[in-house]
């Protein structure tokens, strides 16, 4: 039943995301429609006579009223079709306003949920087991991203992981030399598997907001607030202390320096 509904807010979601594609859809041959074919030459009319009115049996072009029902359409002969249609689209429309997700709701019910989450993919261990359902947070995204609250989601997504990495930066600082390299190793590790599930998570606010309104990518933006909250402030104390440690065997794992080396070259700070 949830994959259900999933696929039936996908469907709404990505109508309203197209809805500005198709504000003026089939205008001109709708009227073109409506007006018939054009009319002939002045002087082909006076020479032939009036045009013949139309040919027994042809049925005029249905008109839509106000209420969005075709006028002219004889039940039986397409017209019951079009009634449905008609209902089927009022009822999905006042369905789908009657699910709006207003700027508190965002606050008060979606991004905590999604804080706790961030919270619990953070400062996970690697091999963990994180009692969340990612289901459940892809859900969220999703509704936001279609309620038009990307923006505001995004921005919350930068200040939360910010003040998680200042912290982060602040505990090496108080670190000692002798467990400096293995700390930054540890956070460096801690980070980059967190990302690995943060960012599939919002996949739908990257598509729909980052990549087209920021012409970014979120798991770069993300990666940059490591060099620039934590590389950036402790790669003048880090690089003495991996030189020393090169030169004195069994001082840290040869397994440490390489996952180091590789995330300084990811990050390149």
């Amino acid at each position: 039943m949830e994959e259900e509904g999933m696929e039936e807010e996908e469907g709404g979601c990505e109508a309203m995301m197209d809805d500005q594609n198709h504000n003026n859809w089939g205008a001109g041959d709708y009227g073109r429609h409506l007006l018939g074919p054009a009319a002939a030459p002045l002087g082909d009319r006076l020479l032939h006579g009036p045009a013949a009115g139309p040919a027994a049996g042809t049925e005029l072009p249905a008109v839509p009223e106000a209420n969005g029902v075709l006028r002219g359409c004889e039940p039986g002969k397409g017209g019951a079709g079009a009634i449905a249609a008609a209902i089927n689209i009022n009822a999905s429309t006042s369905k789908f306003l009657m699910n709006v997700i207003t700027i508190e709701d965002y606050k008060s019910t979606y991004w905590p949920k999604l804080d706790s989450a961030i919270d619990q993919l953070l400062t996970q261990s690697p091999g963990d087991y994180i009692p969340i359902s990612y289901e459940q947070i892809y859900s969220c995204v999703y509704k936001c991203v279609c309620q038009q609250h990307s923006e505001q989601m995004y921005s919350d997504l930068i200040k939360k992981i910010t003040n998680h990495l200042e912290r982060v930066s602040k505990e090496l600082q108080a670190s000692p030399p002798d467990l400096y390299i293995e700390r930054f190793n540890v956070a460096l590790g801690q980070y980059m598997g967190a990302l690995q599930s943060i960012v599939p998570l919002f996949i739908y606010m990257n598509k729909f907001y980052i990549e087209t309104k920021l012409n970014r990518d979120l798991k770069d933006d993300l990666i940059k607030l490591f060099t620039e909250h934590v590389a950036e402030k402790h790669i003048y104390n880090l690089m003495p202390l991996l030189l020393e440690a090169q030169s004195t065997p069994f001082q840290i794992t040869p397994s440490t320096m390489a996952n180091i080396v590789k995330g300084l070259y990811t990050l390149r700070p």
